[in-house]
């Protein structure tokens, strides 16, 4: 048999038969050796770091990648160091996988290869998603889901178009669960059901059926929810624990009221950490209400183990989280902004060569922009008008703090916990139910983080152009992905659209209140209310109101003097 028919005998062997696989493997290395060809035996050693268990195959990855480096050739060495990130992710090794995953990604855009780009993209995004990045992560994987979806039949040697596209797939519809796009995932389930069907794809329906549970779970038919991912359980014909069906069916019964049937689902994924030492951060709802059952029910014991278990997952994930983010920001995200510009800059080389279509092209734009710059000019009037209409922020928080005031004297009722911190307990059920629209976050905490966040808004700690999420969760005696996820829901945006929108209604109402204010250069503008330069201040202005900073000093010169 020549390579090409050895390689198609060790694929067709991944799911059916492993064992059989490694033996073939092992052949594939000894003839690969003999022919002295590094390149074979680069693809040999990348089969054997797949086939082989941990921690045999972290070697593999290290020889395939010393084997790719003998062949000289760029395509083989990026390929082994994705490969290597992989194999390390697998095993929750997320710090030294995103190492060699983004050396693989800058590799792949030096060669200009499409499918390594879209390979390494999918695997970043699924760091994102680690890190709870959901959105980001979303328009990551639209990107490899129809890079894939295109070139679905092509066929070229040691390229996987079709496992790649029902992967991106997989992903990008339990992304959209999370970040709410629920409509989208009917159609893209039909394809995939559809997909599976026609290539023989089979052993990956179970998955699927697992996404539409996890679905059902967040449109709350926890009903639904748990047959679909019963039946996934069922189904599946592989080794993996499958602990997001076990998680989400523990959460559905939880929500059902079935508490003790819900414990025994959050116990096995208990076990299954005892035995890896390694959990994803979205199970640790599991552990916060492992901790209340036994509270209630007594148990200190198992109390205690749980709250150790949760504060060493804590522990693990903050250290993880502040590498990955700082990485992926850095190295990633900054170097598709150099790519994009580079792309740009090559575009604008080769029109030199049609000059005078250009001149036409220049006449119909002036034509344009005239028309498009008097239609500015409405809109942004609208918009002036609009901002000028709106209520002083200011005025709001007083407003907000009688009330507050009053319900206090109504309500002075409290609850102590561990005799230092004092934290308002809700008032009734439907207080209790607006705190508790975070699954597995104690309402209590909650309200009191909302109390707090309401104060650093009152305060005006907000102008502090140090201000971070890190810092406030620190100020705030929690975590970040608690403060992260609270603000996301109560506020109904990200940090970052959060601080800055609080700055940028803090210096239109210092503007509208104050004329000295509309004499500062926008710079000033920007330090006084908290942004660290000038075009992250006009950025964010532009964003939030649709207007630019400087047509809004303008607007409002002239309307003094118009008032006047």
């Amino acid at each position: 048999m020549n390579n090409e028919e050895i390689e198609k005998i060790i694929d067709s062997l991944y799911y059916s038969n492993p064992d059989e696989g490694i033996k073939i493997v092992k052949f594939y290395i000894k003839k690969s050796k003999k022919e002295n060809s590094n390149e074979s035996l680069y693809i040999a050693y990348r089969y054997a770091s797949k086939f082989y268990p941990v921690p045999i195959n972290f070697k593999y990855t290290d020889s395939a990648l010393i084997a790719s480096k003998r062949t000289e050739n760029k395509t083989l060495i990026t390929d082994a160091y994705l490969n290597k990130g992989v194999i390390l992710m697998d095993e929750s090794l997320y710090q030294k996988a995103l190492d060699n995953i983004l050396i693989a990604n800058k590799y792949s855009f030096e060669l200009n290869d499409n499918y390594i780009i879209n390979k390494t993209t999918y695997f970043i995004a699924q760091n994102k998603i680690y890190l709870g990045l959901h959105e980001d992560a979303n328009k990551e994987l639209v990107n490899c889901y129809n890079y894939f979806k295109v070139n679905l039949n092509k066929k070229v040697l040691n390229e996987d178009y079709k496992t790649y596209y029902i992967f991106s797939l997989m992903s990008l519809i339990d992304s959209n669960t999370r970040i709410g796009k629920h409509q989208e995932n009917i159609s893209l389930l039909e394809e995939a059901y559809d997909f599976i069907y026609k290539n023989n794809f089979e052993h990956l329906k179970p998955y699927f059926i697992s996404s539409e549970g996890t679905d059902a779970f967040y449109k709350a038919n926890y009903s639904l929810a748990i047959r679909k991912l019963s039946e996934a359980i069922r189904s599946y014909n592989d080794q993996w624990p499958h602990l997001n069906d076990i998680f989400y069916i523990g959460l559905s019964n939880w929500k059902l009221g079935k508490r003790d049937v819900a414990v025994r689902y959050f116990e096995e994924i208990d076990k299954e950490y005892d035995k890896s030492k390694k959990l994803n951060p979205e199970f640790r709802p599991a552990y916060e209400l492992l901790i209340k059952y036994n509270d209630s029910i007594g148990n200190r014991d198992k109390q205690l183990k749980y709250i150790n278990t949760l504060m060493s997952l804590d522990k693990n994930y903050e250290k993880n989280y502040k590498y990955l983010y700082t990485k992926i920001n850095k190295e990633y995200d900054t170097q598709k902004l150099i790519n994009e510009k580079n792309k740009i800059e090559n575009s604008l080389k080769n029109q030199r060569t049609i000059i005078s279509l250009i001149l036409l092209i220049t006449i119909l734009a002036s034509l344009f922009y005239w028309n498009r710059y008097n239609s500015l000019q409405k809109k942004y009037k609208e918009k002036f008008e609009e901002i000028i209409s709106q209520k002083p922020i200011l005025e709001k928080k007083e407003i907000l703090v009688d009330v507050e005031l009053k319900e206090e004297k109504l309500n002075p009722k409290t609850l102590n916990i561990n005799d230092k911190i004092k934290i308002t307990a809700p008032k009734n059920s439907s207080e209790l139910e607006f705190y508790n629209k975070i699954p597995g976050l104690n309402p209590i905490l909650v309200q009191n983080i909302l109390q707090q966040l309401d104060k650093f808004e009152e305060e005006l700690k907000f102008t502090d152009n140090q201000m971070s999420l890190r810092l406030l969760s620190e100020e705030f005696n929690t975590n970040i992905p608690y403060l992260s996820k609270i603000i996301n829901v109560y506020k109904g945006k990200n940090f970052n659209y959060y601080i800055n929108d609080l700055r940028l209604e803090y210096i239109i109402d210092l503007m509208k209140n104050d004329a000295k204010y509309l004499n500062m250069d926008v710079k000033e503008l920007a330090l006084l209310s908290g942004f660290t330069n000038t075009q992250n201040f006009s950025d964010n202005f532009q964003r939030k109101f649709e207007i630019k900073p400087s047509y809004f000093i303008k607007m409002m010169k002239e309307n003094i003097k118009t008032h006047s």
